[in-house]
Parts: C-alpha cells; structure tokens; sequence
C-alpha cells in the first residue's frame, strides 16, 4: 500500500474493521487497480460517511482525522475512469 503512509493505513484498517469488515483485505492490497468499480465506491461512502461524523470538530474545522480520510477517498477517487 504504497500510495499512503502507516497512520493512514491505520485509520482505513480500523474504519473497514468495524464498518465493513469483508472488505479488510483492501488494507494489504498492492494493486488498488484491481478493484471493482462499484468497491471503489462503497470504499468511498464509507469514509465520506466517517468524515462527516468524525472528521471535523465543533466549529466544522477539518481535524487531522479529516485530513486522513481526504487522502483515502482522494486516492480511491482516483482510480475511478
């Protein structure tokens, strides 16, 4: 997973763990181009999702886990044609 560093590998490990726990094996993927489009895509929902829940604080100022998610639904993004 070379396209993000160990903390961001981390946070999509621990969202997928507990939102979608089938999909865990995204976490270790070498070659995101060998997913489906429509995985991209539920991979994508899930961490808009998370960002709007957890990704701000209480004046709707991006936090660090914002930043993080940005760059996971940033990389999925993409791979879409």
């Amino acid at each position: 997973m070379s396209k993000f560093n160990s903390d961001v590998q981390g946070v999509l490990q621990r969202i997928l763990k507990e939102k979608q726990p089938e999909l865990l094996w995204i976490v270790n993927c070498r070659d995101f181009s060998i997913l489906e489009i429509e995985t991209i895509h539920e991979l994508r929902d899930i961490l808009a999702d998370e960002l709007i829940e957890k990704g701000f604080d209480e004046q709707d100022n991006i936090n660090d886990f914002g930043r993080d998610l940005e760059k996971l639904i940033d990389v999925f993004g993409d791979l879409l044609p």
